[in-house]
């Protein structure tokens, strides 16, 4: 059962409607609720979801080309991009003839398993944002990182978003949604 964040997954899908290129950057503290607002919001649309992990880039790289073509290309081989372009390319090209949603969710991790992701990032979305139909979500956790490397001026990123959110502790009245109220007898 999913509670709360009605606000965020109307905006969401308000950006979801637009059918063109969009950049939407989630970001908060640990255990809030981040990935599971955006499974909530991709259920039952075509989405590439990857979560990076804390390893080096060749092992990101080929978790990546995994999910990408287990999602876009399940019945060609499974064989890794040669790069995050290749990979990136791959996925803005697949979205000028359909609506996809690109997750990478642990983004920090990713990026500092290549301290150039952010910037070959950035070459992409130039490329690609005019004529694509990419819905693009980077998520971490790391609010330093997500803030100045992300979101920050100085950022490869910087300009290029469409969307942020911030998430934050669910509104206590929220979790009451989740109980029926039943009528008491009276004696």
């Amino acid at each position: 059962m999913f509670v709360g964040r009605k606000r965020e997954l109307e905006a969401l899908d308000r950006y979801y409607k637009q059918d063109a290129f969009q950049f939407a950057v989630f970001y908060g503290r640990r255990r809030i609720g981040k990935t599971t607002l955006i499974n909530q919001f991709r259920k039952d649309k075509k989405a590439v979801y990857f979560v990076a992990i804390e390893s080096t880039a060749k092992e990101n790289l080929e978790l990546l080309s995994n999910q990408i073509l287990s999602t876009l290309a399940p019945d060609a081989p499974k064989n890794p991009f040669g790069s995050f372009t290749e990979a990136f390319d791959y996925c803005f090209q697949t979205a000028k003839r359909e609506r996809i949603i690109f997750v990478i969710d642990e983004y920090p991790y990713l990026a500092e398993s290549d301290k150039a992701v952010s910037s070959i990032l950035q070459a992409a979305i130039d490329k690609n944002k005019d004529n694509s139909k990419l819905f693009l979500i980077l998520c971490g956790s790391s609010m330093s990182f997500m803030e100045n490397q992300v979101l920050g001026y100085k950022s490869p990123l910087y300009g290029r978003r469409t969307c942020q959110f911030k998430i934050c502790l669910l509104h206590t009245m929220n979790p009451l949604k989740c109980f029926r109220v039943l009528p008491t007898k009276r004696k």
